[in-house]
């Protein structure tokens, strides 16, 4: 679990980042990353998972849960402090598994710059 610290909150946070941050898109997420103006704090990340992608909140609550896992295991990666990232899984990711998901994810870090 992220601490609270580390999590989007707001929906200003969550509309801002997306409005103006870098988008990035794979074929499991649409991720956005940006570095806010007058922002110095840690690394912040929200998982966004709408009804449009299930109607059942069994699926959504899955799918956070790999996506917020992968994000901690790899918070080191992108904890450079002053980031913002949305991620919002794709209905795709439904029916992969986390290690196809956590490479996806890996992808789009490397696309970013994000990662080592």
């Amino acid at each position: 679990m992220l601490k609270k610290e580390n999590r989007l909150s707001s929906d200003f946070e969550f509309n801002v980042a997306r409005k103006y941050g870098r988008y990035y898109e794979s074929p499991l997420t649409h991720t956005y990353f940006l570095i806010p103006k007058n922002y110095h704090g840690p690394t912040k990340v929200g998982i966004v998972v709408s009804n449009k992608f299930s109607k059942k909140a069994v699926e959504r609550n899955k799918v956070k849960r790999i996506y917020r896992k992968i994000v901690v295991e790899n918070f080191e990666k992108i904890n450079k402090g002053d980031l913002w990232i949305v991620i919002h899984p794709k209905f795709s990711s439904l029916k992969k598994t986390y290690e196809e998901i956590s490479t996806d994810f890996n992808k789009i870090l490397q696309k970013a710059s994000i990662s080592n």
